[in-house]
């Protein structure tokens, strides 16, 4: 079973046996077809491997090592980036430490010093390539030498940067552009005798190292803590979100919401903050708590979104959740208006994968008939903001198994609990949501660190494409006590004009690797902890839109305290062409034919009605709750009015989904089955 590691006020239960026959399909799913008798593990990690050039601990620049052929013609294969003293410079999901910037086709890279370099790993440090990610300079920069918040207050180390680029105004050499970096900082807290976070620092420097300035922020009632969603706007200001840790307040656990702004101060060479208070409804008997902080705005710099993940006295719903929270600005940061909350409930592709409450609190999922509901639980996500100023979220979706106020943290985990959503807000008051992927794994570990989904969003410059990645391994023994714990990186992309989806596609699958023969991902590129930047690549050298991704290699998968690699991804992208045969994205609105099923339970079986134009091709056909086909039940020419018998009398109790299609509108209602 998953255990999902959430919040510190999160408890988690295990899938009840009552529901494991529901879960037959997706535990099939893991059933290995692999039969090459081979260690695959001593052949992943293998330094021979051309995909994954070995990196060794240096001081100077690195020069790719892996042959410059597109993965359509070849391997997957990276550029070594160098490393850092340990693992928890890149483990929390909310930073952003990559970033490109189209106007001087560059990127950088920060994290924590490349290690043996002396000075620990509280430095902060970047690397940069000014050439797109083909080659990179990583001669160690450090941009928080001092440690010093003043000449009192010792610094014991900074983690989890972001990194973002400044480029003046105008400016197409590189070699005036900026790097910026802020995230959480550890000094000795007096009140707690020992190291305690507090501050948070944003430091810079130019490409070259040079013209370095760090600095670091607290306030004197609260503790800053984990920065994240570092983006730089379209006038050159760089915006990032924060959340304070307000102790022995009523009702206040972990807010506000802070956006913070900086902007070049070219007297100083440095960067002025600002910050603006988003303060939430703490009128709720539920404390407010809010994690994950995230920023982003559009192509014309004006529309932009704040978000958090959490609950507040604004979730009005009868049953209280975690959720994004958010707040949209249409003057580029000047003002910032809270959204109308996502409501769970009305999106029907996302309740047909949610497994109902445990109502009556024997311990097991009951079933729609016994009046229990489905309850959505986002557990991670990531944001971007398209051209016409729209949000879209990628979100890990759980399942909630209890309603208590006191106890909503409680959710379902296990094999086919999480379901990965597209989720679009249109800036008003309307959310859709497109199911992308899933995620039936067991979570891997680097020592204590562990590897889950790790969600990225991105966008194309002009906003008319967004993308997500994630990870994903079934973690599984495979044969000889090898254990397939390595996590693959795959892509999701959207076309807002095309309104279609392309993806989900392995990034390191090998080309004329068959998946029947790899039902684990093993057989591809192994990326820990992967990073994807806010803004991609339009016009690659391989592909028509590149993700510009950074990812590890720990020396140690046993031990988070030893360095890890970093890689370059340079064969993760799409073409336009991608958007064109790949089908549409198939949101489901079952009122587009005012399908109905009656009765719903059923045991014997089902009549299945709705309304087509006469003489319309339909095809309708049951699927499980991970969304494979269980029976193709009719394809025909429709009426009017339709009806449709089904026959469930032989199927494992459990929930279903009834799939109708008809030309290119999709509809899916569910259908248990007792």
């Amino acid at each position: 079973m998953r255990l999902v590691r959430l919040f510190t006020l999160l408890a988690f239960v295990s899938c009840c046996a009552s529901f494991a026959s529901a879960q037959h399909s997706a535990i099939e799913k893991f059933k290995h077809t692999y039969v090459k008798k081979k260690n695959i593990k001593e052949t992943v990690t293998s330094p021979d491997r051309a995909d994954i050039p070995l990196a060794t601990p240096v001081l100077t620049g690195v020069a790719p090592s892996a042959p410059a052929v597109s993965f359509r013609e070849g391997a997957a294969f990276s550029v070594p980036l160098g490393s850092s003293y340990n693992v928890f410079s890149v483990v929390i999901n909310q930073s952003d430490p990559l970033n490109y910037s189209p106007e001087i086709n560059s990127l950088v890279f920060t994290h924590r010093q490349n290690y043996p370099h002396p000075g620990g790993s509280g430095i902060i440090s970047f690397d940069v390539s000014t050439d797109g990610g083909a080659t990179w300079d990583t001669l160690t920069k450090q941009v928080t030498p001092t440690l010093m918040a003043d000449e009192n207050t010792p610094i014991n180390g900074n983690r989890y940067p972001n990194g973002a680029i400044y480029n003046p105004p105008g400016n197409t050499n590189p070699t005036n552009a900026y790097f910026v970096g802020t995230g959480p900082a550890l000094y000795v807290n007096p009140d707690a005798g020992g190291n305690g976070w507090g501050y948070e620092y944003v430091a810079s420097s130019k490409f070259d190292g040079s013209e370095v300035n760090e600095a670091y922020y607290s306030t004197a009632d609260s503790n800053i803590y984990i920065s994240g969603g570092m983006f730089t706007n379209t006038d050159g200001s760089i915006w990032y979100g924060n959340y304070r840790r307000n102790a022995y307040v009523d009702n206040q656990l972990w807010n506000p919401a802070l956006v913070i702004k900086l902007v070049f101060n070219s007297a100083t060479n440095s960067f002025d903050r600002s910050v603006i208070e988003l303060p939430l409804n703490y009128t709720n008997s539920i404390d407010s708590v809010i994690v994950d902080p995230r920023i982003a705005f559009g192509p014309d710099g004006q529309v932009g979104y704040f978000v958090v993940r959490g609950v507040d006295g604004d979730d009005d719903e009868i049953y209280p959740s975690y959720k994004p929270i958010v707040w949209k600005t249409e003057d580029g940061g000047d003002t910032w208006i809270k959204q109308p909350r996502i409501h769970y409930q009305l999106l029907d592709s996302l309740i047909a994968y949610t497994i109902p409450i445990d109502g009556d609190g024997d311990g097991s999922s009951d079933s729609l008939a016994q009046g229990s509901p489905q309850v959505p639980f986002m557990s991670q996500y990531d944001m971007t903001v398209d051209a016409n100023g729209q949000l879209h979220l990628i979100g890990s979706m759980l399942s909630s198994s209890d309603t208590a106020a006191a106890q909503f943290g409680f959710v379902w985990v296990g094999v086919g609990t999480v379901e990965l959503f597209h989720f679009i807000y249109d800036g008003e008051s309307d959310w859709r949501a497109i199911r992308a992927s899933d995620w039936y794994n067991e979570d891997g570990a680097v020592g204590a660190a562990t590897v889950d989904e790790r969600l990225q969003a991105s966008r194309s410059e002009d906003g008319e494409f967004i993308f997500f990645t994630w990870c994903k391994s079934f973690y599984e023994l495979i044969e000889d006590g090898n254990t397939n714990d390595f996590p693959d990186i795959y892509g999701y992309a959207y076309s807002l004009e095309a309104d279609t989806v392309a993806g989900p596609r392995n990034f390191g699958l090998e080309p004329g690797t068959e998946w029947t023969d790899f039902e684990f991902t093993d057989a591809a590129t192994v990326g820990y902890f992967h990073m994807l930047s806010p803004i991609s690549i339009t016009g690659g050298e391989f592909w028509d839109l590149e993700l510009p991704i950074v990812y590890g290699r720990p020396r140690d998968v046993t031990d988070d305290g030893m360095p890890i690699d970093y890689y370059f991804l340079r064969s993760a992208g799409f073409d336009y062409e991608d958007f064109g045969i790949v089908g549409t994205k198939e949101t489901v609105q079952p009122e587009y034919f005012n399908l109905q099923v009656q009765p719903n339970p059923a045991s014997n079986e089902a009549l299945v009605g709705f309304e087509l134009d006469n003489n319309t091709q339909y095809s309708l056909s049951l699927l499980n709750i991970m969304g494979q086909k269980v029976q193709d039940i009719e394809t025909a020419r429709g009426f009017t009015s339709n009806q449709v018998r089904v026959n469930v009398s032989s199927l494992t109790p459990g929930m279903y989904l009834l799939r109708l299609q008809a030309e290119n509108k999709v509809a899916v209602a569910k259908l248990m089955v007792r």
